[in-house]
């Protein structure tokens, strides 16, 4: 695919990151075909990508050149890269017992609205941008191979963590998983978390809930009418996911802060995911 295809394409992505009030923006996510394995024992690891999380778990096509890693960290903390079969498909066999945490992570870069629309690029690289973001993807899903008790720690080097405070091999429906959101190695209080399984749709109410106020509040209980799960973490960056259906479930986490040099670009975006297994 040519350069101005790809740059194309992204930007066309990243539009709609800028869109604060998009029911479900377009998020990066992992699709394993399973969660507890056998030592040994090999996977498929597809790429989910786009704004909606249908039963198969497949919605948009990933792009070409669009993911930087995709790699499993294991129990002795070392990065191991997955094998890749497609731009949507990777495979990985964990050889020894233990939970491994499997990540996806999109190509990091600049984006900046002009009058003429989103072009790619910061502020001082762009004519007449408005605005401008900094933006960062990243998907994991955990494996547990072999060890029943093996518990998930946070992910290393990823400045927005979705930690789980319990096993999550085992989880049943009518369970609940505690997690601790971190950011830059620190609970990230007052920050909402998303859930949602396979195959949920929304009631058709929630599509007319709040319709015509745009203020915060009304577009924060509009989006909260679109997911089964929608809480806001506590002062030590907790929340709970109370899991309602059997399946695989997807937690979804966006966290803004202004970029150190406005002249440059104005925000950094973090947007990070994590999808678990209830049986």
């Amino acid at each position: 695919m040519k350069a101005s295809m790809k740059i194309a394409l992204l930007v066309g992505v990243l539009a709609v990151l800028f869109c604060a009030q998009a029911a479900m923006a377009h998020i990066l996510w992992l699709n394993p075909d399973k969660m507890v394995v056998k030592p040994g024992e090999e996977i498929s690891v597809g790429i989910g990508f786009g704004h909606g999380y249908p039963a198969d778990r497949k919605d948009e096509n990933v792009r070409e050149g669009m993911l930087g890693e995709v790699f499993a960290e294991g129990p002795d903390g070392k990065a191991v890269p997955l094998q890749k079969v497609s731009d949507s498909e990777y495979k990985f066999k964990a050889d020894k017992a233990g939970a491994y945490l499997l990540s996806a992570v999109m190509k990091p870069g600049f984006f900046s609205r002009t009058p003429q629309g989103m072009k790619r690029g910061s502020k001082k690289e762009v004519a007449e941008a408005v605005t401008c973001m900094h933006f960062q993807m990243i998907a994991n899903a955990p494996m547990v191979a072999g060890a029943s008790a093996a518990k998930l720690g946070a992910p290393a080097k990823q400045a927005l963590q979705i930690a789980p405070q319990a096993e999550v091999a085992g989880l049943k429906k009518g369970d609940t998983l505690p997690i601790q959101v971190i950011f830059d190695g620190k609970p990230l209080a007052a920050v909402d978390v998303k859930a949602t399984y396979a195959g949920f749709k929304a009631p058709p109410q929630a599509k007319d809930k709040a319709k015509g106020d745009k203020s915060p509040e009304a577009m924060r209980k509009k989006m909260a009418a679109r997911f089964p799960v929608f809480v806001k973490t506590d002062a030590q960056g907790r929340a709970d996911i109370k899991l309602s259906q059997a399946g695989w479930w997807l937690v979804i986490l966006s966290h803004k802060t202004p970029f150190e040099d406005p002249q440059t670009c104005d925000q950094h975006v973090y947007q990070t995911t994590f999808t678990f297994q209830v049986k």
